[in-house]
């Protein structure tokens, strides 16, 4: 689904819109065809239309990337996807800048035989941040289900709401494992104590460890908080009806701890497009590499004058 705009842009100039849900479909994995045709509104989301009646949701507020998922991760920690190792690596990587979905190097479930990348350099004042703070990243999945001679393997699978059955770990998801901030080996926190804090965890845990430390009264100053991959809400093996079950119980059970009068949620999707519909940003630098330039025409990206936006 993250690559739907350029494939309707493909098909709109071949003159073949006639077939536009046979071109998007077939440019993503696996996915049914017929899959771009969903819909969701707050008729079947209806714990988020009603959140965000009472909530400020900036539906102008705009990425400074727009593509895959591992792209929007990185960028949420690091403000750019730049400084990867390999410098180059086919339809992942282009001249040090992560456009694909490569997994972290750092990181024992990442399946072999995938492109791997190490980020160099990315760690700015927003990436350090869970590490000169108590606090952490915590991602459903990413306690080991065995391991093998020290390695962990990331095996537990969840069924969704249609019934199939899905990997609960997403490793290129997890941006904290693409550097020296990644926990490779998925150990645990030495205590509960230490959830948030500097021990051999690195600040990267489980969805669990999240809730242990809440019921502990030890909550993290600065928490990224990430589902499962069946409630992550990305289409081809989630759904918004999934992804509000997640969203539901979790703003319930923060609801109920005395911090929630001083917390703040935020609630963020790492890629430009999916489920929902949205609105084109503002294009404010230009593709530096014609071969990936998928938005207008190779060579063309961004070039035609940005929309404006009431």
């Amino acid at each position: 689904m993250e690559h739907a705009y350029a494939a309707e842009q493909q098909a709109a100039n071949a003159g073949l819109m006639d077939r536009f849900v046979e071109t998007t479909g077939a440019t993503y994995g696996d996915c049914n065809p017929t899959q771009v045709m969903g819909y969701y509104d707050g008729n079947t989301v209806t714990a988020l239309w009603n959140y965000a009646q009472h909530f400020a949701m900036s539906d102008n507020s705009f990425g400074t990337t727009f593509g895959p998922s591992t792209v929007g991760a990185l960028n949420l920690i690091a403000g750019q996807t730049h400084g990867a190792t390999p410098a180059n690596l086919p339809d992942e990587v282009a001249n040090g800048s992560v456009i694909g979905d490569p997994n972290p190097l750092y990181d024992d479930c990442s399946p072999a035989g995938k492109p791997v990348v190490a980020m160099r350099g990315i760690m700015s004042a927003t990436c350090s941040m869970p590490h000169t703070l108590p606090g952490g990243w915590f991602q459903g999945g990413f306690r080991p289900t065995t391991r093998v001679k020290g390695k962990a393997a990331c095996g537990a699978r969840s069924s969704n709401i249609a019934g199939r059955k899905i990997p609960d770990y997403s490793p290129h998801h997890e941006p904290f494992q693409y550097a020296s901030t990644a926990n490779p080996h998925h150990l645990p926190p030495t205590t509960t104590a230490m959830i948030g804090r500097s021990d051999q965890a690195n600040h990267q845990y489980d969805l669990r460890d999240f809730w242990v430390a809440a019921d502990a009264g030890k909550l993290p100053a600065v928490s990224f908080i990430k589902a499962r991959m069946y409630q992550d809400g990305h289409a081809g093996y989630s759904n918004p009806l999934d992804e509000q079950t997640f969203l539901v119980r979790t703003l319930n059970q923060l609801q109920r701890l005395p911090q929630w009068k001083h917390m703040a949620v935020i609630i963020a999707y790492d890629d430009s497009d999916g489920w929902y519909d949205h609105v084109l940003a503002p294009i404010v630098n230009q593709s530096s590499d014609p071969k990936y330039d998928g938005l207008t025409r190779p060579g063309a990206c961004g070039r035609a004058a940005p929309r404006r936006l009431s």
